[in-house]
């Protein structure tokens, strides 16, 4: 019986250390082991989408890109804005591979919206607006 503890003992290490193993891939794929991250909101209407980035009612960033869905690509700018805050990108062709961002970096109040406008340029010069998706605070 003696020649048989140390086969047993290897044999516990190895069960042992099997199983630690499947638990900490259960762990990882559950998301159990993963520091926190940011979290993101977003929508498109019509040729625009808008996405913000951060956690709760941080905002890190807001994102504007063509929606492909309903077109490829279109000449003129994208209007982000928000609370404190609007830009408008320069004209160009802005295919659906393509991403303006702005920093933002601060927090703000619950049912905070955000939007992004897309305006695509007429051949007489003036715009017209091909979307407004809008989202809001807290990120989720």
């Amino acid at each position: 019986m003696k020649e048989m503890e140390p086969v047993m003992k290897r044999r516990s290490s190895r069960i042992a250390a099997a199983l630690a193993t499947c638990l900490a891939v259960l762990i990882a794929g559950l998301g159990l082991a993963s520091p926190a991250h940011a979290a993101d909101n977003s929508g498109c209407n019509g040729y625009a989408c808008v996405k913000i980035i951060g956690s709760g009612g941080r905002v890190d960033q807001i994102q504007a890109y063509t929606n492909m869905w309903s077109v490829l690509s279109f000449y003129g700018h994208f209007r982000l804005w928000g609370p404190g805050f609007a830009y408008n990108t320069a004209d160009r062709d802005n295919s659906h591979s393509l991403i303006h961002y702005r920093k933002i970096g601060r927090n703000f109040a619950n049912g905070s919206q955000f939007c992004v406008e897309a305006y695509r340029k007429n051949a007489d010069g003036t715009y017209s607006r091909m979307g407004l998706p809008c989202v809001y605070t807290p990120i989720s």
